[in-house]
């Protein structure tokens, strides 16, 4: 019986050793737990798969877990917006596009040189011999073409010319050669400006080929201080101005006027 008892005794003890071991092993654990670093939980990856003629759907993974779920809040932003898309291509088609207004030539019967002009002549030419005849080159509008400063040149298209007569058969003719470096050569010639102030300026003649390679366009052209003359004059797209030409001593000039905007009719 006591050896029953003693036995009873060391089983309670080591029963009580272990359950003291197992109680510190699991404080040891957790104060391990709260020192370690806390990270949020996984949120579970999303695919979109686009199956044909049916909706995105969205597939959300969790662990080995799947779950399938239809994303009606993003079919629904998507069609807001391919709707709002088509109202703005449908307003935009309803709103007429702004053409670009013709560019007039003025008025169908070309007023005559302006007597200051006239008044200007006289002075450059007292004393010395002044042609008679005044003769009209070109009434035309300017087109942005005409007053770019990268371009820096009048175009006076040749079947725009309104009297081919007001260059001599051998200026004609000189302004078809080339000179030593295969360039085109020019006449120097003074203008009279619309302010009444003179500059010299070149004229010169270009043959351009069309795009079908057989015909050939022809233009008189003003450069040199050509982009000096429309700024100081302030010309603009659309001004249309007036190019005369007359004589003194038989040497060609030239004289620019600005026809106003209430005399293009």
């Amino acid at each position: 019986m006591a050896r029953d008892t003693a036995r009873f005794d060391a089983l309670v003890k080591v029963a009580r050793q272990r359950l003291q071991e197992l109680i510190e092993a699991k404080k040891h654990a957790r104060s391990k737990s709260c020192t370690s670093t806390w990270s949020p939980p996984r949120r579970p990856r999303t695919k979109r798969i686009i199956v044909e003629d049916k909706p995105a759907v969205l597939i959300e993974t969790a662990d080995d877990d799947w779950k399938v779920d239809q994303d009606e809040e993003e079919q629904e932003e998507d069609e807001e917006y391919s709707n709002n898309k088509a109202k703005r291509r449908k307003l935009s088609n309803n709103i007429p596009k702004k053409k670009k207004e013709p560019i007039g030539n003025g008025p169908h019967t070309p007023p005559p040189l302006p007597e200051e002009y006239k008044m200007v002549i006289q002075e450059i030419g007292r004393g010395r011999n002044i042609s008679e005849e005044m003769k009209l080159v070109i009434q035309k509008g300017l087109f942005e073409t005409d007053l770019a400063k990268a371009n820096n040149r009048l175009s006076i298209p040749f079947t725009q010319v309104l009297d081919h007569s007001f260059l001599t058969d051998e200026e004609t003719h000189f302004l078809t050669t080339r000179d030593g470096n295969n360039k085109m050569k020019f006449k120097e010639v003074t203008i009279i400006e619309p302010s009444l102030e003179r500059d010299k300026v070149k004229l010169s003649r270009w043959d351009m080929n069309k795009a079908n390679g057989k015909n050939t366009s022809s233009n008189y052209v003003i450069n040199g201080a050509w982009r000096h003359v429309a700024e100081r004059n302030n010309l603009k797209p659309g001004n249309v101005v007036q190019l005369w030409s007359f004589r003194i001593d038989h040497e060609l000039h030239l004289a620019l006027v600005k026809i106003p905007n209430n005399s293009n009719n």
